[in-house]
């Protein structure tokens, strides 16, 4: 079977030219070739740079060692170690040399495996960033890099600071109902990790609850495209994130929530009724919860301007109460990304 192909201008453009009607497009139509596709990488992480020029990029490695590699060096997907890095010259090269890649821009790179900083141009440029490079648009698994920390789903990522140092005081009660500031990391909620594990004065010993050990972090609600929602924070009800309260999410890092229905009484999920819903604040005296005809929620993401593509959907009428899941009486949406 014939390799897929896609119809590419000359020069790298990624438009594709369905069919050429116009007599001046079908004149025209000398000027395009053929290229494999996926080429360039998945659509929703295209690679970046110059395809099909002349010439060497000169790549500064771990050891100050110089190696020439081609020009258009990353602008494709291609194993582009394969031959060129020292390691890869030899008969028993490391499994890494093989795997094709590509420079990506990080700020249009919507794949579920997160781009990283690329090491072989660390003073480039691409529209004013940082250039960083992905395996994975190109089909391949990167065994190259070291491990990174995951920092939350594709659609609705992590934030916060990671390798902060420091610690933030949490109040918080244990088994007994006896409250007491906790010290956890002052990174905590930057990436996927199980924050309350050996940390959470319940969560120290053998018998501890299984949420312990679930990986979350904080993410942006606004930001956020999950099934299920966000819920607003009971570890730092004060702090904000651009203003809006601070919201965490256990589904983005790939775990189940076993904290909120029985541990976050206070959730605006947990809450039934409109009364109840509204009854809540912050301690500025706005409301913490919005409630939306038929459930409540953080009241973000009802009514923020940043939150206006789910506002809409939300006041379109578009949950409904049979999306409520069992464990934590939540609506159930779909957030759509600007």
């Amino acid at each position: 079977m014939k390799a897929a192909t896609a119809t590419l201008l000359v020069g790298g453009a990624s438009a594709a030219v369905a069919k050429l009607r116009h007599p001046a497009l079908r004149a025209k139509s000398a000027v395009l070739v053929e290229r494999p596709l996926g080429l360039y990488g998945d659509m929703r992480c295209p690679c970046i740079g110059f395809d099909s020029v002349d010439g060497d990029t000169l790549v500064t490695l771990s050891n100050t060692t110089q190696v020439a590699f081609p020009a258009d060096l990353g602008a494709r997907c291609e194993a582009w170690d394969n031959k060129h890095h020292p390691d890869c010259k030899e008969d028993d090269e490391p499994d890494w040399c093989r795997q094709k890649w590509c420079y990506v821009d990080s700020c249009n790179c919507d794949l579920p495996v997160m781009p990283k900083m690329a090491s072989y141009v660390p003073d480039a440029l691409f529209q004013g960033k940082p250039v960083f490079f992905s395996y994975a648009t190109c089909g391949s698994k990167d065994l190259w890099s070291d491990a990174v920390p995951k920092v939350g789903t594709a659609g609705c990522r992590c934030i916060g600071f990671d390798n902060i140092p420091g610690t933030i005081d949490i109040k918080l009660e244990d088994r007994n109902g006896k409250a007491s500031a906790v010290s956890y990391p002052a990174e905590i909620g930057g990436t996927c990790n199980a924050w309350d594990d050996g940390v959470h004065p319940m969560c120290r010993g053998e018998d501890a609850p299984k949420w312990c050990k679930q990986r979350w972090c904080y993410v942006d609600p606004c930001s956020c495209s999950l099934d299920t929602p966000p819920k607003v924070t009971m570890y730092l009800p004060d702090a904000a994130f651009t203003g809006m309260s601070l919201y965490y999410s256990y589904e983005t890092c790939e775990s189940k929530d076993y904290f909120t229905e029985k541990f976050n009484t206070e959730a605006c999920v947990n809450q039934e009724t409109e009364n109840q819903c509204l009854s809540l604040k912050r301690k500025t005296g706005v409301n913490k919860c919005a409630w939306t005809g038929k459930a409540c929620l953080g009241w973000e993401i009802v009514e923020h301007p940043l939150c206006e593509k789910l506002v809409e959907k939300v006041h379109s009428g578009a949950y409904d109460s049979r999306h409520l899941t069992a464990m934590v009486l939540a609506v159930v949406f779909g957030l759509l990304r600007a």
